[in-house]
């Protein structure tokens, strides 16, 4: 297991170029080699997303007050915590709610079994590949250790163990 913070990651712009990203993890090369990637992006201002045909997008609300997005025409309200579903060949317009937000993506090829899966404080999950604490600063127990984690902060390598989490709120990468 490795601690990946935030704030050691690169920013990368968006396909579009109208935002930025930052790469926590993929299982191939960037920027198109992988089956699934995961990623965070600044939302800062009303903004249509990227393009990615032959794609399914996930899209949690990490940190702030959440975003509207209008998915071909129809308008989702994502709250934090909230996991959102779409596909990448979508129209895809965000909306703020009070303020810049910061999300979790995950993309994976059509076919893929990848998913996100949100645990609050006093749950535990088994058999994620990564963990990343979402909506604040969060606590969780690995193996027996217990790690404090900022904002988006990623809990790397964890190969299918039980991890409990003990404050906050963490997203974690699942593989059927």
């Amino acid at each position: 297991m490795r601690i990946q913070r935030a704030t050691d990651r690169d920013p990368q712009p968006w396909r579009n170029g109208r935002g930025i990203q930052y790469e926590i993890l993929a299982n191939g090369p960037l920027p198109d080699g992988w089956t699934w990637k995961v990623s965070t992006a600044d939302i800062t201002e009303d903004v249509p997303f990227s393009t990615f045909p032959n794609v399914s997008r996930q899209f949690c609300v990490a940190d702030g007050n959440g975003v509207v997005l209008t998915i071909d025409q129809v308008e989702h309200m994502c709250r934090p915590s909230s996991v959102t579903l779409f596909q990448g060949d979508a129209e895809v317009q965000a909306q703020l709610i009070d303020g810049p937000m910061k999300a979790l993506n995950l993309m994976t090829r059509v076919g893929d079994s990848a998913r996100l899966h949100v645990v609050t404080s006093g749950e535990s999950l088994s058999g994620g590949l990564l963990a990343i604490s979402i909506c604040g600063e969060s606590e969780i127990t690995v193996a027996g250790e217990r790690m404090t984690l900022g904002i988006l902060d990623a809990v790397l390598d964890l190969g299918g163990t039980d991890v409990r989490v003990d404050r906050g709120s963490v997203s974690f990468l699942i593989r059927d």
